[in-house]
């Protein structure tokens, strides 16, 4: 006897099922995690007064954005921002920006084996012709490059931090150091059940002081907690800014883009 003949309705949902119902509950699984650290940082951030929003026009799971302020009353921006396989040592780059810090470039801490993935941000002096060609077209960028041909490193006293991190400041603010032995520390060890960091930057332009943390994972609240407690230690700390060139110009806006 033979069997009765499958309705073409019936075979349609379950090739509807087995096509698409398997890999979207695989990826529900897989995500499961993800979707949960979202939530409680939603909701954490919430109880704190920040603003939590997700980009309308992000696939990408790991990308966010809070506003929030410090204690001392400063507006700052934090935005998740996936690297899209561009960098192999991280997926997640943390950008913490106080947008009324910005000025002229005379911080930073940079990773000592930063290579091409930090800021736009010159290594070295340049002659003084071609410091003037590029003040012509970017104020911001030339400000940079004085910025490197000038500053000096100071050490923090804390031999794992100085091995692994250089910062940078203008001369005349050498005797005030952005980053002690207490904050070096608090760069370096991250509370349990953070995303321990790649790396670390952080560096002052005209469009603000910027901190950035370069993860190897999706960020938890406890990250997204540590990395605002370490951003509002260094507004405390950075000096008031001198004044940058003002500038409205195409490149500088893009060149800030890049920085960030």
């Amino acid at each position: 006897m033979s069997s009765p003949p499958i309705p073409p309705l019936l075979a349609v949902i379950v090739m509807l099922v087995v096509v698409l119902g398997l890999p979207l509950g695989w990826y529900a699984l897989l995500t499961r995690r993800q979707r949960h650290a979202m939530n409680e940082i939603r909701s954490r951030a919430a109880e704190r007064g920040w603003r939590f929003r997700r980009p309308l026009w992000s696939t990408n799971p790991t990308e966010f954005r809070v506003d929030g302020r410090s204690r001392s009353g400063l507006a700052w921006i934090l935005e998740s921002v996936g690297t899209r396989g561009y960098d192999k040592d991280w997926v997640v780059r943390l950008a913490l920006r106080f947008p009324a810090l910005g000025g002229a470039a005379d911080v930073a801490v940079l990773p000592r084996d930063e290579g091409t993935h930090g800021p736009i941000l010159a290594r070295g002096p340049l002659p003084p012709e071609t410091r003037q060609t590029v003040a012509r077209f970017s104020g911001t960028l030339a400000g940079a490059v004085a910025f490197h041909a000038n500053a000096r490193e100071v050490a923090t006293g804390l031999p794992a931090f100085d091995t692994a991190y250089q910062v940078m400041v203008l001369p005349e603010l050498v005797r005030a150091p952005l980053v002690d032995r207490a904050l070096a520390e608090r760069l370096l060890t991250w509370p349990a059940g953070a995303i321990p960091p790649h790396s670390v930057l952080a560096w002052r332009d005209p469009g603000g002081f910027h901190l950035q943390v370069r993860l190897s994972m999706p960020p938890n609240w406890t990250t997204i907690a540590h990395t605002v407690a370490v951003a509002e230690e260094f507004s405390l700390r950075i000096p008031a800014p001198q004044a940058a060139p003002a500038s409205q110009r195409l490149l500088d806006r893009l060149i800030a883009r890049l920085m960030n």
